[in-house]
């Protein structure tokens, strides 16, 4: 009997499915670990992990470590480090377009655990988000640019992949969109000012469509200010357009900005949602068991609701605004996922139904030669084997924030001191970032970056 099962049952296919399912519990391990040190905000030990030994996450895994690295570094503030990495990271995900036959033959034999990550469509944008802001901390701004424009067309080229119909509700990015504003303002020249215009006019359009019925994500008050302020500067016509839209909003002028400075502070807050498995058992009529398993998001808790920005100059005088949401990352996850979950369904059964069509003509074969004891065992064993086997793929970038979060304080040269309360969802005082002390000339943009996780 114990030959018969070895000859018909196939064993080495067996043992590479344990193989790799252990190799993803290693590589699991390791990120968990990661993102754990993030989550507390130590970031050398997570980089100490990261760098313990090459292929830490699994050689599959390549993708998920320059990425889980890269935005480590990115916080730490070793920027130039981070572009580095995430620029590795960019290469990966273009190589892994165009996947090898053996990898896609792989993931239709066992399941996508088979085959290297090759990462969420919107993770793939986040990159040039936080490249352009690796560039824009080191005060390369021409360079922050180019990775926040790459990000539109980078959509169009993700969506041109899928059949109309299945497409990614993510089709554009508001967030890189003020970005680019923020970014032409800094250039100073009518040319650049026409163009920060048209970024915010497009900002606009997507906060308002996209973002507000895909994500419940209101228009920031800094995109409504901006907005003004260079549809102010374009012309009549532009400006009473959007005076009319942004009745109640306060603005001022761009030749009033220059004898001012402005303070922007980047937050991420919070924590990204992980995936978890949805499955459901089929058992069929002829006594076999089929397993459908798709990933899903599930947020994670984190304490911070609101942040105050805050500054207060030599005479003790204080100027604070609240940071609104630019980038809500997990609810773009959620219905990035979604937007895919028939595709996703669909390959789970369709893996599922192929495994079941070989394993009903092999104990066909089985009762003919053996009996129908031998044959009834091979039944069982696969069943079992089909129950472990199909599982969804819940790698994902897991050190992400929840939201990238914004704010701006446009103030008079001088010296100020610098800080961040938080506050959870009920208004209660959960601590505060000291950013130190800075002087201001007229003219001068600064930015902050800062990660809150509690």
């Amino acid at each position: 009997m114990r030959n018969i099962l070895l000859k018909f049952i196939k064993l080495p296919f067996y043992f590479l499915f344990i193989l790799i399912t252990s190799s993803c519990v290693t590589a699991q391990k390791f990120q968990h670990g990661v993102d754990n040190m993030v989550v507390t905000s130590n970031y050398s030990k997570a980089l100490q992990i990261l760098n313990s030994k090459p292929n830490v996450y699994g050689k599959k895994n390549k993708l998920l470590y320059l990425l889980d690295k890269g935005y480590v570094l990115h916080l730490s503030e070793r920027f130039n480090e981070s572009v580095y990495t995430l620029a590795n990271g960019k290469k990966v995900f273009d190589e892994l377009y165009t996947k090898s036959l053996s990898n896609i033959a792989s993931t239709w034999i066992l399941n996508d655990y088979a085959a290297p990550y090759r990462g969420e469509d919107f993770e793939s944008v986040l990159i040039n988000i936080f490249q352009s802001l690796n560039y824009l901390m080191l005060g390369k701004y021409e360079d922050s640019l180019v990775e926040a424009r790459e990000v539109d067309s980078k959509l169009k080229a993700i969506n041109l992949q899928y059949k109309s119909g299945q497409k990614n509700v993510y089709k554009e990015d508001a967030f890189a969109r003020l970005l680019m504003g923020i970014l032409y303002e800094i250039s100073n020249t009518p040319a650049d000012f026409n163009d920060a215009f048209i970024s915010y006019e497009k900002a606009f359009e997507i906060y308002k469509n996209e973002y507000s019925q895909n994500y419940n994500l209101s228009i920031p008050e800094i995109l409504k200010e901006n907005l003004l302020t260079t549809a102010d500067y374009m012309g009549t016509s532009e400006f009473n357009q959007y005076r009319k839209l942004f009745e109640e909003t306060n603005f001022i002028s761009l030749k009033a900005k220059n004898s001012k400075a402005e303070v922007y502070l980047i937050q991420y807050n919070g924590i990204s949602p992980i995936k978890v498995e949805s499955f459901l058992p089929v058992p069929l009529p002829d006594g076999y068991i089929i397993k459908i398993a798709f990933p899903k998001y599930q947020k994670r808790y984190y304490g911070a609701a609101r942040s105050l920005f805050l500054a207060q100059n030599f005479r003790g005088d204080t100027f604070e605004t609240y940071t609104e949401t630019g980038e809500d990352i997990g609810a773009i996850a959620i219905k990035n996922l979604e937007s895919r979950r028939v595709r996703t369904i669909a390959k789970s059964i369709a893996r599922s139904a192929g495994r079941y069509i070989i394993e009903r003509k092999q104990e066909e074969t089985i009762r003919k030669k053996h009996g129908s004891d031998t044959a009834g065992l091979f039944k069982f064993l696969s069943n079992m084997f089909n129950l472990f086997v199909e599982r969804a793929d819940l790698r994902c970038w897991k050190t992400l924030p929840d939201e990238i979060r914004i704010a701006r304080l446009i103030l008079d040269p001088g010296k100020y001191d610098f800080g961040v309360k938080n506050f959870n969802s009920e208004g209660r005082y959960l601590g505060e970032f000291d950013l130190g002390k800075i002087s201001l000339s007229a003219g001068e943009k600064k930015f902050y970056l800062i990660h809150t996780v509690r």
